[in-house]
């Protein structure tokens, strides 16, 4: 299984399937980190197969939906990095695609088609779709308090 990202600016790029959580437990940095910041992403799954996907078809590769959250890292020189243990949380509750409103299918399908021209898109594989630009989070946040829907 794969999860890539789509940042509210188009871009994408993937994280490796150990950063994915399901619990809501706690968040620890590691010593190089200085802070963290969250993101809240909706979250589809591919049901079918598929490399290089055209927009009018796009719509047939997903059929569910589950609010999520990207944390990242902040280094100590500024930096961001995604890349930490148990930084990709999703809900367990997926939604049938019915349920988004009409306005989120257009970023699914031009970040869908954007990834599967570059990757094949695998059964299982996670996109998570940014839908805002990552926060800071504080001292005792909670899944809750970021706000997942």
């Amino acid at each position: 299984m794969n999860i890539h990202v789509v940042r509210t600016d188009g871009s994408w790029y993937a994280r490796p399937d150990i950063t994915l959580v399901r619990d809501a437990d706690r968040f620890c940095l590691p010593d190089d980190c200085i802070s963290a910041l969250a993101c809240r992403c909706r979250c589809i799954r591919i049901d079918k197969a598929g490399k290089a996907i055209a927009p009018r078809f796009a719509r047939r590769y997903f059929s569910n939906w589950a609010p999520g959250i990207c944390f990242y890292g902040v280094l100590a020189d500024g930096a961001v990095t995604p890349y930490l243990d148990r930084a990709t949380w999703v809900s367990r509750d997926f939604r049938p695609v019915e349920e988004l409103p009409d306005v989120a299918f257009a970023p699914i399908i031009e970040g869908m088609e954007s990834v599967s021209r570059h990757v094949s898109l695998r059964i299982g594989d996670f996109l998570m779709f940014e839908l805002s630009l990552p926060a800071p989070l504080k001292r005792g946040d909670t899944i809750d308090t970021i706000s997942i829907l």
